[in-house]
């Protein structure tokens, strides 16, 4: 995969206010086969986001400046094929953004080639919807997701529908804790993927984690999880192998958000997770 560093880069999925950064390439290992591009990193309602009235927002909106919620994108160089990981309420934008980046045209029905959710929060699978028949009218696309989400998708409408009439086709992947065998798909020919079970608010599916394996690099997504000190060693078993990590910072000290209570949305501030970190990076300046 294009786009890491030899040691493990670790950038933070942000909440809105913010502005993007890039992955510079590595020079050492010559043409990849997969190209893998950060199409969004901001929390579920993107920016500006709704009910935000701080300066970020409101000079968002003067400006006409957006940001698109958590999700990537890949590219099989060899196939053309195309994978989208979250289906987010930016998803026409950010598959747009994906086919440009891909040199994709032609596409029509069959924007992406596969799909992959991580969970049933706003940000991460509404776009789902426009699979169906009103918007792309897809037929068969096929979605990886965990039973759980499953049985969400076709147990609700509208989702349901695009079950019924075959606009998508639910794979069904069973995640596995961090550091345990097991728990993988392959989307697209080459690109292994594991599935990997974490702690969230999951009022409506379980939460996963993806560690995408390429021919000589490894990738870890993770837009939501709970607060590290919860869940003793989750971090370092989540990056076990790995050389890029997307990471939940949709907080970055908690200051965000006066007057609500952080128990009920316990995302880990980026503050904690810097500190946890702080030994791998002296050890691996730069």
């Amino acid at each position: 995969m294009r786009g890491t560093w030899p040691y493990l880069a670790v950038a933070v999925l942000l909440a809105g206010c913010s502005t993007p950064v890039g992955i510079p390439e590595s020079t050492s290992r010559g043409a990849a086969r997969f190209d893998l591009w950060v199409l969004g990193r901001a929390q579920d309602g993107g920016l500006p986001h709704l009910g935000c009235e701080k300066p970020c927002c409101t000079e968002a909106r003067a400006a006409g400046r957006t940001e698109f919620p958590a999700c990537l994108g890949i590219h099989d160089r060899r196939t053309g094929r195309l994978v989208l990981v979250e289906a987010t309420p930016a998803i026409e934008a950010q598959v747009a953004m994906l086919h440009g980046l891909a040199g994709a045209t032609g596409r029509a029905r069959r924007p992406v080639d596969a799909l992959l959710l991580t969970h049933a929060h706003v940000g991460h699978y509404l776009g789902l919807a426009q699979f169906g028949r009103e918007v792309a009218s897809t037929s068969r696309l096929p979605v990886f997701v965990t039973p759980s989400m499953a049985s969400f998708l076709r147990s609700n409408g509208p989702w349901s529908q695009l079950v019924a009439i075959d606009q998508v086709d639910l794979r069904e992947v069973a995640p596995v804790d961090p550091g345990v065998g097991g728990g993988t798909c392959e989307p697209i020919e080459g690109l292994r993927v594991e599935v990997l079970r974490v702690p969230h608010r999951d009022e409506f599916s379980d939460t996963v984690a993806f560690r995408f394996h390429g021919p000589a690099r490894t990738v870890l997504f993770v837009p939501d999880v709970d607060r590290w000190e919860a869940h003793g060693g989750l971090l370092e078993r989540l990056l076990e192998g790995v050389d890029v990590a997307y990471i939940d910072g949709t907080f970055f000290d908690g200051s965000e958000l006066p007057g609500r209570d952080l128990s009920e949305i316990p995302h880990p501030p980026i503050v904690d997770t810097m500190e946890r970190l702080a030994s791998f990076a002296r050890e691996h300046p730069g």
